[in-house]
């Protein structure tokens, strides 16, 4: 956990010196705080659950080469607003489509990590055309029996030091995270997606899952790769819940990732 602290603090300054432009958009009652980066085709880049879009700082220099990246705090993360204090994935796939909405992008690549995967669901669902092809990194259709234990566990004192330097208001924000995660074991409505539904997702759509991943058993990936009709799946081996070191980059798939995206959104897998 030290460990993890000492990195997310060094990608807050790494952060200050990348970034190009950082705005606000009004959206769905909460203002989203984004930042855009680089020139080129639109990639969607969202974080996971109780972090931020600093999540990808690591990731910037490679990726804004090609790319023109749209990196967001998902509702009531990092510098985004949520007056409500309700946190749902489709909620938040609402926001994206307003934040992209905003910005004039109808069409657009994607990545997400864990919550932000299980957003490109809905936003992929919601419509089919939008997305032109998404990379889905430890995200599941629906919530196993592992992740509610894990979502009812959540405390503050475990989480607060892992928290802290992406959340900018304190421990109320912390808090609100906190109780949303809870609240998400006994959200049924919310990622329940079956095999008929994610086969109406249309674009091509690259699953990437570590084998041991504390959350999502690796039936989970398998079974969206069945489902979804032109998917491809990567089990990383040895692989946790992120399983390519997207935190820090140094992960031995880190460097291979970069090819095996730029191979995916160019269309080169078919």
């Amino acid at each position: 956990m030290k460990k993890l602290i000492l990195l997310l603090a060094l990608f807050l300054c790494a952060s200050n010196t990348n970034a190009q432009t950082d705005n606000y958009v009004d959206t769905n009652g909460v203002k989203i705080y984004y930042e855009v980066h680089g020139e080129g085709e639109p990639l969607l880049m969202l974080h996971g659950f109780a972090v931020s879009g600093k999540l990808w700082s690591a990731w910037i220099d490679d990726l804004s080469k090609k790319y023109k990246l749209i990196i967001p705090d998902l509702r009531g993360h990092g510098n985004s607003t949520n007056p409500s204090e309700v946190f749902t994935h489709k909620l938040a796939a609402n926001d994206m489509c307003g934040l992209m909405d905003h910005l004039k992008i109808d069409r657009f690549k994607a990545i997400g990590y864990s919550s932000g995967a299980m957003t490109l669901i809905h936003m992929a669902t919601m419509d089919t055309t939008r997305i032109s092809s998404m990379i889905f990194i430890g995200g599941t259709p629906y919530f196993t029996v592992e992740a509610n234990a894990g979502q009812v566990a959540a405390s503050y004192e475990y989480w607060k030091g892992f928290m802290e330097p992406l959340q900018p208001r304190g421990e109320q924000q912390i808090r609100m995270l906190i109780k949303q995660f809870n609240d998400m074991a006994t959200n049924v409505d919310d990622m329940n997606f079956t095999a008929p539904y994610l086969a109406t997702i249309t674009c091509p759509t690259l699953i990437i899952h570590g084998d041991r991943d504390e959350y999502f058993d690796i039936d989970v990936p398998v079974s969206m790769y069945k489902a979804i009709p032109n998917a491809y799946l990567w089990v990383i081996p040895k692989g946790a819940h992120d399983p390519i070191g997207l935190f820090d980059k140094k992960s031995i798939w880190s460097d291979m990732m970069i090819k095996v995206l730029d191979e995916f959104y160019d269309g080169k897998w078919k």
